[in-house]
């Protein structure tokens, strides 16, 4: 019974003990915590906005890589309060964006890899990658505790557009202060 005890009191000693690891170096990481508020108007709407882009044809969209249908949409900022002089957008990557940073689309109702809508700073012709900082939302200037971020959507052929039919995407953003 001694004998026992002393066993079972060696492994329970045995499994408290930690192993010796040396680290190898340090990440320190920073950041801030901003108090800067602001009411948001997406899109002419709340923070959920709608953007209509126009009706194109298949035939504006036939080889990968065409766009169509350029239009501009804004995210208004008012009643900013806090230190924060910039704004910019953040939008988020999810299962609604492409692995090139782009909008997933249906196509009347069908999940398709044809289309997608790609999003741009304003007089940009590189699409900001959706979800990366590769590129990313330009940053716009808060005046008096407002700023209008101005963005354009396209549709983007990934492949020569099949299908016809009402076209639906999506994404979600994070503003961003500076």
């Amino acid at each position: 019974m001694k004998k026992l005890l002393t066993i079972a009191s060696a492994a329970a000693f045995a499994s408290l003990a930690t192993p010796a690891f040396a680290f190898d170096g340090t990440i320190n990481f920073t950041g801030t915590i901003s108090s800067v508020t602001c009411s948001l108007a997406a899109a002419g709407g709340t923070n959920v906005g709608s953007v209509t882009l126009p009706t194109v044809t298949q035939s504006s969209l036939k080889n990968p890589g065409d766009t169509a249908g350029t239009t501009q949409f804004s995210i208004k900022l008012s009643g900013c309060t806090g230190t924060a002089t910039q704004a910019s957008a953040w939008f988020e990557s999810g299962p609604e964006i492409n692995a090139s940073g782009r909008i997933l689309t249906t196509i009347a109702g069908a999940n398709t890899d044809t289309l997608s809508i790609a999003l741009y700073n304003m007089g940009s012709a590189t699409p900001i990658s959706i979800g990366q900082s590769t590129v990313a939302s330009a940053p716009f200037t808060i005046t008096s505790g407002s700023a209008t971020l101005n963005y354009q959507a396209k549709y983007y052929a990934e492949k020569a557009v099949s299908a016809a039919g009402a076209v639906v995407g999506k994404v979600n953003y994070t503003i961003q202060y500076q």
